[in-house]
């Protein structure tokens, strides 16, 4: 059977009798009020979705049609050019005088180039068929494009660049990049470019300008799509001109942050390429790419489109189906649910090139109005509710206000029982009431006599407790001490002599790769005695975090002495340890400055050999750092 209090148990048949049908009774009420506020919200929400469908269609193909705008007119741009550089090719003379023999010069690799283009256009000739004089004339003679694809270039803000690549593999570019023969290297051959290729007799018979597909400007431009235009002479294909279209220019005009109802914006290809994408939903769609993104290593990939930037090969299975569909469909309004919320997405067509705009806006944001009236309400009806409660109080007081005196009487002795309880678990001390009971008195006793031995016996074990951790914190500080460098709170040498010999060790019996990089500070002495010793500290503890950053967390970075740091490597053979010290010197040299003077350091490798002990790879680490200082310092050695 259920236990309760006494005092309840007096007031139960008066609550029974009088407080329940009350209570139905403006419950039902008060249901019916909340129930005609929900649907006047739903027919208040299917309205602003209906309203936000249309207002967004029509911004989403405004959109479309203006960069359907924009590349017809870069189309035309590069019919003007190929009409202007046919008639240069027709009028072009047979014989061509050397002009400025300095203009242009053998790079190291064995390609031409224009070392010193200005403000005019870049020139980069490959060694591929040869370059005799007849080729250093044409290079001489090409100077004539200069002023068209320059003009081009500068009419229409959304060209990024405009090119000349003959078939013979000579570029003539605007605006200008002075490092063209390493960027395309000595022997590259242009007609095997997607982007002079497309616009051969092969591909375009009908020598007309045409629009390749987007893909990723190897010059770390980021998306571009290009115009190629062939260039014909005498029914020969002489080369074709370019212009290429940064999308993040285009995108500008597209991807507006200020979409109503908070909405965003992004742009797909046809085959689901991110080519813009408005920030605030990098992470609802799980996608890394942003406005602005650095894509100058791709130079080392092909210039083909890449997986990472295609919502269709790697995200989230749910999101790949609707978006898959959602394109091959040609839908122009759908539903996405991503993480338990609602998104309405709605798209228009390029023309030009079949891309896609598309917003999507969060469906709460379109409902806010409707739910903040419905909000409104509903603390209304929470404030009547509030006041009926109130009522009900002052109806209930008057009588039970007896009850609650005549249930007091009976249960006080009983109550004061429980308080001795509540006191022995709190350790609170507590005051002996006289009840006139014998038996409970006499119960009292007995609790307040066992509340204070077991307060004896607990403060005695928490001081025993207190005085262990003390003694265990005290260990584990000193500890630290010995081991911890306290300038930089890297390992200090006798800290990393444990760590490489416990390495040296695990590498010996498992036969795993180790490597040690030795690195030192160049001219420290001379921080010191200019700048004084504070600087230098700070000097070093600078190097320190460097050395922390762009190491992996398996790495040992310690403080070897003075300016010398050593980092244990363990898992790793001497070519990936020589990498990570190029990536550690080149960071020092480009962010470490002292007063606006460079700061820079020298690094030695070993790697383990059978029978290596921590003075014999510290040694050879030490003879490489002095091959790099004795070689001009800011450089990395490898130990024979």
């Amino acid at each position: 059977m259920t236990s309760m209090p006494l005092s309840k148990l007096i007031q139960r048949s008066y609550v029974r009798s009088v407080l329940i049908p009350l209570l139905i009774v403006e419950s039902a009420l008060v249901g019916m009020y909340f129930t005609v506020i929900f649907l006047i919200t739903d027919q208040q929400m299917a309205l602003a979705l209906t309203q936000a469908t249309e207002n967004l269609k029509t911004i989403t193909q405004q959109q479309a049609r203006l960069l359907d705008v924009n590349l017809q007119e870069v189309s035309r741009n590069a019919s003007q050019l190929q009409r202007q550089l046919e008639y240069l090719y027709q009028q072009r003379p047979k014989e061509v005088s050397f002009q400025d023999l300095n203009t242009y010069q053998f790079h190291s690799n064995g390609a031409l180039y224009r070392p010193a283009p200005g403000d005019g256009s870049a020139l980069y000739y490959s060694s591929l068929h040869g370059i005799d004089d007849s080729r250093i004339k044409k290079a001489h003679w090409s100077e004539q494009m200069e002023p068209l694809i320059k003009g081009i270039t500068q009419i229409n803000p959304v060209i990024a660049q405009s090119y000349f690549n003959s078939w013979d593999s000579m570029v003539r570019l605007y605006p200008p990049l002075n490092n063209l023969p390493v960027l395309l290297g000595p022997v590259m051959d242009i007609r095997q470019q997607p982007f002079y290729y497309l616009a051969d007799v092969q591909h375009n018979p009908e020598k007309i300008p045409v629009w390749t597909d987007a893909y990723l400007d190897p010059f770390g431009m980021g998306w571009i799509i290009t115009a190629m235009a062939p260039i014909y002479a005498s029914q020969k294909l002489e080369g074709v001109a370019g212009i290429d279209v940064a999308i993040s220019k285009l995108a500008e005009q597209v991807i507006d942050h200020d979409l109503p109802w908070q909405a965003s914006s992004l742009m797909l290809d046809q085959q689901g390429n991110i080519l813009a994408i408005d920030p605030d939903i990098n992470a609802t769609l799980g996608v890394d790419v942003i406005a602005g993104q650095d894509f100058t290593d791709l130079m080392k990939k092909s210039v083909d489109r890449k997986d990472e930037f295609n919502l269709l090969s790697f995200r989230s299975s749910s999101i790949n189906l609707f978006f898959s569909e959602f394109l091959n469909n040609g839908q122009q309004s759908e539903s996405l649910e991503i993480d338990n919320r609602k998104y309405l997405v709605l798209s228009a067509r390029v023309d030009s090139t079949g891309w896609q705009v598309i917003a999507m806006v969060d469906e709460s944001n379109l409902f806010s109005e409707a739910l903040a009236v419905e909000a409104r309400t509903i603390r209304i009806g929470f404030i009547a509710i509030g006041a009926l409660l109130l009522l009900y109080i002052v109806f209930i007081y008057a009588a039970k206000k007896r009850a609650r005196q005549l249930s007091a009487k009976i249960a006080r002795p009983i109550q004061s029982l429980s308080r001795l309880t509540s006191d022995i678990e709190t350790g609170h001390e507590f005051r002996l009431e006289t009840t006139g009971i014998n038996e409970i008195d006499q119960l009292q006793e007995n609790f307040q006599l066992m509340t204070v031995q077991l307060n004896e016996r607990q403060q005695h074990l928490l001081e025993s407790k207190l005085e262990g951790r003390v003694q265990q914190e005290r260990a584990n500080l000193m500890k630290q001490l010995s081991e911890t460098d306290s300038l930089t709170s890297l390992s200090n040498r006798r800290k990393l002599d444990d760590i490489l010999a416990s390495e040296i060790g695990r590498a010996s019996r498992y036969d795993s790769p180790l490597s040690v990089i030795l690195g030192d500070i160049d001219h420290f002495k001379r921080v010191n005695d200019k700048f004084g010793h504070i600087k230098g500290d700070k000097v070093i503890t600078r190097v320190a975090e460097l050395l922390k950053q762009h190491t992996r967390d398996t790495d040992t970075v310690g403080r070897w002495g003075g300016e010398e740091f050593l980092l244990i490597c363990p898992g790793i053979e001497q070519n990936s340890a020589t990498e990570l010290a190029e990536k550690i010197r080149t960071v020092i040299a480009s962010e470490l400055k002292v007063d606006k003077i460079k700061i820079t350091a020298s690094f030695g490798i070993a790697a383990y050999k059978h029978q290596d002990t921590v003075d014999s790879l510290v040694s050879r680490a030490d003879k490489a750092l002095y091959n790099s200082k004795q070689s001009g310092r800011n450089q990395v050695s490898v130990a024979r």
